[in-house]
This record gives structure tokens, C-alpha cells and sequence, in this order.
């Protein structure tokens, strides 16, 4: 074990809901707000996407995101000693008769999210509630920070893709009864979907929508918001209804938007618990 590993082993055994969390917590957003990582490139984001903001708005949300990312630290950290924790942190769950009857039917299902409210806690609540989640992630470069990540998650029961996943094997689980988690909100190249998202231009990975059109499962949006240090709630809405057709390129093109006015919702609920910090809008 190396210094960085445990460190980070030492905070978690340390962290727990509580004054030890407040200091985790505290700890964190104290050294965010003053170094202020990429907050430049959130401020412009910001002021971008809500032009009649005042400057101290546009400041009280970009430490908002900061409070909001190092309270996902600590509830993070706090979970690893008992991942159905989970359960209890989730105090109202709104729609989820919708996930149980897909389940039930013995269908697979696309999870709808983005980088909104604490998403790992909410795929340990999906796995925790019995929902056979896998999602596709991005590993961290850092091989250190990658497999601490990928402990965590599979310590809560969530299974993952890689982004360099073979789609195949993706559709494949959803046709056979997953619950597939993806987060189409980040950054993508010129060989994304050229499309609009909070009002600008932008691409945004077709990958999903394609998923979507070949697994042939539902598309459910789920969001989950912190109403207060551990304590959350979960909405999850009605499936989008997908455009079918022969023309791949046109469905395609017309899903990816669907999915993307599905994630902008769940954004514009509570800004402050998005991540304004990443370059979105490269176009």
C-alpha cells in the first residue's frame, strides 16, 4: 500500500455519518473553495447557460458544486463500511413502481442519469434495492485512484463497462435483464452527435442512443438530489419514448436529443448539484 492508497484508506475508516463526516466534508470544500479547481471554466459555464445571472449568483452556485462534490466525498467514503446504508439515506423515492414492473417482467432497462446530485450513492441504492445494475464508467487515469474506485463500487454491488466496452456485450447484458447505467452528459468529439445541450451547441455521444436502439429495452430516466447531508431523494420518471424507424442515422440523432432534454431536467432542478467544473460545450 502506498502513501496515496493509505491515506485514503485511513479517511475511510475514519468517516462516518456525523461530526467525522462534517470534517471530511469540511476538509474538502474548505480546500476547493480556496484553490478553486477549473472554477473559471464553471463560472463561463454558468453564465453561458443563465446569461441573466448576477456575479453573485453565478459565485454562490460554483460553491455550491463544491460543497456538493465534497459532501459526495464523505458520504461516499461513510458508505464503504456499510453499503445498504444506502437504503436508509434515500428518504423519499418517487415512481419507482416504474424500475419494479420492468423488473418484474424479467426486462432489461436503460438507467438514465448524468453527473447530478451524488450518482454513486444512487447506483448503490439501485444495487442495493435488488435492480441488476452495471454502468459504464470512465476509469480515472490514475491506476491508484482507479482500482480504490472500482472496490467501492463493487463493495455496493455495482457492476461495471469500461468506455472502451464492446457495445455488443453491453446490449447483451440489457436484453438479458440489466439494468445498464449511463451518464451521456460529458464532453465527446467530432465523432459524437452534433446536438444542443442547455441551449448550446455541442456533441454528445451516440453510443447510448444506439445502445438503446438494439438492446430494445426501456430508456428510464432516474435522478437523485441531497436534500441535506445524508439524506437524498430519487425521482424516477416515465421511460422517453424512443423514435423507431428504419433510418438509424435519424433515430439516432433524434434519441440522443430526447436523452439529452431528459438529463437538462434533471439538471436545472438543482444546479448546484451538477458538474460545471468539466469542458461540456467543445464544439
Amino acid at each position: 500500500m502506498n502513501l496515496k492508497t493509505g491515506m485514503i484508506s485511513a479517511i475511510t475508516s475514519f468517516c462516518r455519518p456525523g461530526w467525522r463526516a462534517r470534517a471530511v466534508a469540511g476538509f474538502f470544500s474548505g480546500g476547493l473553495k480556496i484553490f478553486r479547481p477549473r472554477g473559471g471554466e464553471a463560472r463561463e459555464n454558468l453564465k453561458s447557460v443563465y446569461p441573466e445571472a448576477t456575479d453573485v449568483w453565478i459565485r454562490r452556485t460554483v460553491n455550491g458544486v463544491y460543497e456538493h462534490l465534497s459532501w459526495m466525498v464523505a458520504e461516499c467514503l461513510a458508505l464503504q463500511r456499510d453499503p445498504r446504508l444506502s437504503l436508509e439515506w434515500m428518504k423519499a423515492v418517487e415512481g419507482k413502481e416504474i424500475l419494479d414492473s420492468i423488473k418484474a417482467a424479467g426486462r432489461g432497462a436503460i438507467i438514465l442519469t448524468g453527473h447530478v446530485g451524488n450518482w454513486e450513492l444512487l447506483a448503490a441504492w439501485l444495487a442495493q434495492s435488488g435492480y441488476p445494475l452495471s454502468a459504464v464508467v470512465r476509469s480515472p487515469d490514475d491506476a491508484d485512484f482507479s482500482r480504490i474506485i472500482a472496490s467501492f463500487r463493487s463493495r455496493t454491488g455495482v457492476g461495471v463497462f469500461e468506455k472502451h466496452f464492446v457495445m455488443k456485450e453491453t446490449i447483451r447484458f440489457a436484453r438479458n435483464g440489466g439494468f445498464l447505467g449511463l451518464m451521456p452528459d460529458q464532453a465527446w468529439n467530432s465523432t459524437g452527435i452534433p446536438t444542443e445541450f442547455l441551449g448550446r451547441r455541442c456533441y454528445t455521444a451516440g453510443g447510448p442512443a444506439a445502445i438503446a436502439r438494439l438492446a430494445g429495452v426501456p430508456v428510464v430516466p432516474v435522478a437523485s438530489y441531497r436534500v441535506a447531508p445524508f439524506r437524498h431523494e430519487v425521482r424516477i420518471s416515465e421511460p422517453i419514448k424512443m423514435v423507431e424507424g428504419a433510418d438509424k442515422q435519424r433515430s439516432i440523432k433524434e434519441n440522443t436529443d430526447r436523452m439529452n432534454r431528459a438529463i437538462e431536467k434533471m439538471i436545472l432542478e438543482h444546479p448546484e448539484q451538477w458538474l460545471w467544473l468539466h469542458r461540456r460545450w467543445r464544439f
